[in-house]
């Protein structure tokens, strides 16, 4: 009976996969879920206490007693409430008719949360000094972050001063921004430039962690067993194609699947410590990075983190892991022992590091033309397409095409892989033309 060229890929793919599941495997999944989930948990608790020291660290003056010695015409108080209104939520200004030290005796009997401040002139500029009353609980922090926020005052009361009105302050102190569009091309927000960088490298970053982490267990799934009668046995089921096939299909899902748990539980840890932390941590807890991901994700364009675009993107990677993972095993079909894996593997890593780099760094050029080699070249569209589809640096359709340009590569990898693998099984590496030649020998 003719087998097909990938036939009986499925027992190869069942069989490693249940000798890549072990029991090691087990724990050292279950025990790293574990962690993850410890670690989500973390996040979200530590971020609900920090934010409760801090809520709790806001200023306890309520009253400052303001003696003038400035000679400014305005002094801007409002200024200080619409800046600093939070850190310094009770403060109330007052003008101080009395001698600083007789003040002092006064406020630290009578209003021990109140403070003095003083404004002097010098040669040099100008002079905040605050004065702590007598028995006073105001601390010496908390005097200082009074005088440092006091001096935006400052500034507005001598602009102020000089008789600029209040439109023209504002345009005065308002800040410069810069952007760049190509003719035709819409502004894009600060959440959508923020995320089509961000978004891309974090997935680069994990692409590369993936295929550095799993690499080597391809390549020890091809090698491991070539010389054995093991080899013998399962060579009766399929062919060399269909052996290499599911061999690296199986270490593909299996990586997979670990680091869809791994990253489940490390979400799931961060909402059940977000639960955990506005119900008994603190009531008040708001969760700054949900409310930057909503904030991104209704600034961004029409495709990006859509339902189509996201399960694009999560097949992307796949396919991506799939094509590194395939490239594994092609370079240790050329292992014809064990014992050469490591020297064989060693052009993996190169080609890992080249792909890497070109996807992380070329890109920073922004040139479009850079940008389109990159999503073309399979080494480095592995890395980048996930990203530029999640974000809508690419359109859908762009992405689509893009994604079957890479599973064509993918493909033919398959074929190439395996025709490599068959030749150094059967064959020890020789060419068609020894093999020929030593038939004629032997006839």
């Amino acid at each position: 009976m003719n087998k097909g060229m990938f036939s009986g890929w499925r027992d190869v793919f069942l069989f490693t996969l249940r000798q890549a599941t072990g029991k090691k495997f087990r724990s050292v999944t279950i025990g790293l879920a574990l962690v993850m989930l410890a670690a989500g948990l973390a996040v979200s608790t530590i971020m609900a206490f920090v934010q409760k020291r801090e809520d709790g660290r806001r200023s306890p003056i309520e009253r400052v007693y303001v003696v003038d010695n400035s000679e400014l015409e305005v002094l801007y108080l409002e200024g200080f409430a619409e800046r600093y209104g939070e850190t310094f939520p009770s403060v109330s200004f007052l003008e101080a008719a009395q001698p600083v030290e007789e003040l002092a005796v006064t406020l630290g009997e009578q209003e021990p949360e109140s403070i003095i401040l003083e404004i002097g002139r010098t040669s040099e500029g100008y002079l905040l000094t605050a004065v702590l009353p007598y028995g006073t609980e105001i601390g010496k922090e908390d005097a200082e972050n009074l005088c440092e926020a006091f001096g935006s005052v400052m500034e507005q009361s001598k602009l102020l001063s000089s008789g600029i009105s209040m439109e023209k302050l504002v345009l005065a102190m308002s800040s410069v921004q810069t952007s760049q569009l190509d003719a035709g091309e819409e502004e894009r927000s600060l959440g959508e430039q923020l995320m089509s960088m961000l978004a891309p490298m974090a997935i680069i970053f994990f692409m590369y962690f993936m295929t550095l982490m799993y690499g080597m267990s391809v390549g020890n799934a091809v090698s491991v067993e070539k010389c054995s009668k093991l080899m013998e046995m399962m060579l009766t089921l399929t062919r060399p194609y269909g052996l290499i096939f599911g061999k690296v299909l199986a270490i593909t899902a299996t990586a997979i699947g670990q680091i869809l748990l791994w990253i489940g539980t490390l979400v799931g840890g961060f909402f059940l410590g977000h639960g955990i932390a506005k119900a008994v941590i603190y009531p008040d807890y708001h969760n700054i990075l949900l409310e930057i991901f909503s904030l991104l994700k209704g600034q961004v364009g029409s495709t990006a983190f859509t339902p189509g675009a996201m399960a694009l993107a999560v097949f992307a990677i796949c396919l991506s892991f799939l094509f590194y993972c395939m490239l594994a095993g092609l370079i240790a079909s050329f292992a014809s022992k064990a014992e050469e894996l490591g020297q064989v593997m060693s052009f993996y890593q190169l080609a890992m590091i080249a792909g890497f780099f070109g996807s992380y760094m070329l890109p920073l050029q922004e040139k479009d033309w850079i940008n389109t080699i990159l999503r073309i070249v399979p080494l480095t569209s592995a890395y980048m397409l996930p990203g530029d589809i999640l974000v809508g640096n690419v359109t859908v359709l762009e992405g689509l095409l893009l994604v079957a340009l890479l599973m064509a590569f993918t493909a033919v990898l398959v074929v190439f892989t395996g025709r490599i693998y068959r030749d150094q099984l059967f064959y020890r590496g020789k060419s068609l033309k020894e093999r020929l030649r030593r038939k004629e020998k032997e006839a």
